[in-house]
């Protein structure tokens, strides 16, 4: 019973250690596009963690998961992530915030090959951003625009005003 229990919680504490780390990969290229596809799981799993962590935990492996982030979002064939003049506004306060922006974009384009709709990118990415901004509110700078957008994400109004950024209709 005591053997039992002991690899039960060494299991628990397993699982648990390997979901609060970034699946990094090591040596990785990135300069044809198949490259950037066996690296698509790694993404996810990269954006994931970064918006679990707080900015202050594990500063070295955030870096490290920022390099790997960018350098597959900027080199990715297939994935392009459209940066609308009001997303370099939001995050003129906090310019680490147009990175969550990017990603939480970068995860919608993945599970939506194809789709060139900007709206639900955009949301997506913003969702990001506020999950971001929420996470770490005592390490960034307050910001009455990203509490507005808060706001109307809370009432279910983003799109509403997502759309005309974007030069869309309601």
């Amino acid at each position: 019973m005591k053997c039992i229990l002991l690899f039960l919680l060494c299991s628990m504490f397993s699982i648990s250690s390997k979901a609060q780390q970034p699946l990094l990969p090591l040596n990785y290229t990135l300069d044809i596009p198949a490259d950037f596809r066996q690296y698509e799981n790694n993404v996810t799993n990269c954006i994931q963690w970064f918006g679990e962590t707080p900015r202050n935990i594990d500063i070295e492996k955030r870096k490290q998961t920022e390099d790997f982030l960018v350098k597959w979002i900027y080199g990715c064939p297939y994935i392009t992530v459209v940066i609308e003049p009001y997303v370099m506004k939001l995050s003129a306060k906090n310019a680490d915030l147009l990175l969550s922006f990017m990603f939480g974009y970068t995860v919608y384009q993945l599970q939506n090959l194809g789709n060139k709709n900007l709206l639900p990118a955009n949301i997506a990415g913003l969702n990001q951003l506020i999950k971001d901004y929420k996470l770490n509110n005592k390490l960034l700078k307050s910001d009455s625009s990203i509490d507005k957008i808060i706001e109307l994400q809370a009432s279910g109004k983003l799109s509403d005003w997502v759309m005309p950024q974007l030069g869309q209709e309601y």
